[in-house]
């Protein structure tokens, strides 16, 4: 995935829609979008889960670090999160990170973890469709580390299957909580925690991004004269609730800090 840039005039790119969790630039004729570095820091209440499918789900070993590595290339090489770097530096990211998690440097690898083997793999050694590793730090919730599944499997219901078999360990294991980061400009990663019942912690920078998202959208609209009344109202009504949203957190922070609504400086 790369940044986006194109020849266009100022007043079109003033009429543009803006891609939430992007930055939107203009200069020398060229409009100019390229991630925003924001994260999102959500937590998932633990309940079991079904887990019904035709393909095992086992925990995962030291031993799986090889094909882990290839995985985790194969589901990011082109996603929001490495937009712009190139392909040797994501490769070593992945083994970075694959290394820390299963040494336990990115904290304790709970045995939670749990990967997906393709049971229609054409060779006899196991073959992973994808994988959840969850990592624990001492004063920390148990995080959701990494999930990917291999492009091959996208939207067949493996990451669901996964992280269903990891709330049923958790659940049995007495932990009631799981924490997720995503990029907010990652709009697929946003989706799928918003469908698995994820939900966001206290954020003022995060609010105001929506408030200011919702503004632009409202106004942008307004400029180009095409609102129903249906939709300003419901625009307005977008607006009106981070605005209100971001007043709140604000009025927190000065009661109990800016921890209270920065989940960045609680984390390890």
């Amino acid at each position: 995935m790369r940044s986006q840039h194109f020849p266009m005039s100022k007043g079109a790119f003033d009429r543009m829609p803006k891609k939430l969790g992007w930055k939107h630039e203009y200069w020398d004729g060229q409009a100019h979008i390229s991630p925003r570095w924001q994260s999102v820091t959500v937590t998932l209440a633990v309940q079991p889960h079904p887990v019904r499918t035709s393909y095992t789900i086992r925990a995962v070993t030291t031993e799986d670090e090889p094909q882990l590595v290839a995985g985790y290339i194969a589901a990011f090489e082109d996603s929001f999160d490495f937009c712009d770097w190139e392909l040797a530096k994501i490769h070593a990211a992945a083994r970075e990170d694959v290394r820390k998690m299963l040494s336990g440097q990115r904290g304790r690898l709970l045995p939670a973890s749990c990967l997906a083997l393709d049971p229609h793999a054409a060779t006899q050694e196991e073959q992973i469709m994808g994988a959840a590793l969850i990592t624990h730090s001492e004063g920390h919730l148990p995080l959701l580390d990494i999930v990917f599944v291999a492009p091959q499997w996208h939207r067949q219901g493996v990451a669901t299957a996964l992280l269903a078999t990891v709330s049923n360990a958790m659940f049995a294991a007495g932990m009631p909580t799981l924490e997720s980061h995503y990029m907010l400009g990652n709009a697929e990663s946003r989706a799928w925690h918003q469908h698995f019942g994820f939900v966001e912690e206290p954020d003022l920078l995060l609010a105001k991004t929506y408030y200011h998202h919702a503004q632009y959208e409202l106004h942008r609209r307004e400029d180009l004269g095409d609102l129903l009344v249906s939709e300003r109202e419901k625009l307005r009504a977008e607006r009106d609730h981070w605005q209100a949203r971001v007043d709140e957190l604000e009025q927190l922070a000065h009661q109990l800090g800016m921890e209270a609504v920065m989940p960045s400086l609680r984390r390890p």
